[in-house]
């Protein structure tokens, strides 16, 4: 087992695409990422994204990722590729 301190040293070298795409490979890695305690990596990943606005304030960290970097649209269930950031 890894211990904690150092699994979220890795969590602080991605960027908000990656620690999105890495809270959904496992209930353990998702219960980690969407934790009050990864706020900052969040926050610190979103920093690296050059152009990104500001995050909304009825969203949290997560949230806001999921709403930039997920293209598929969760009104019509359709995925629109050419909203996506690159």
């Amino acid at each position: 087992d890894v211990p904690l301190d150092v699994i979220f040293e890795i969590f602080c070298c991605l960027g908000p695409r990656d620690l999105l795409h890495l809270a959904w490979t496992s209930k353990d890695l998702r219960g980690m990422l969407m934790s009050k305690k990864a706020e900052c990596i969040w926050r610190e990943a979103r920093k690296t994204i050059v152009g990104l606005p500001p995050r909304p304030r009825d969203l949290n960290e997560p949230e806001y990722a999921r709403l930039a970097f997920d293209p598929y649209c969760h009104v019509s269930c359709v995925f629109y590729w050419e909203f996506r950031l690159s």
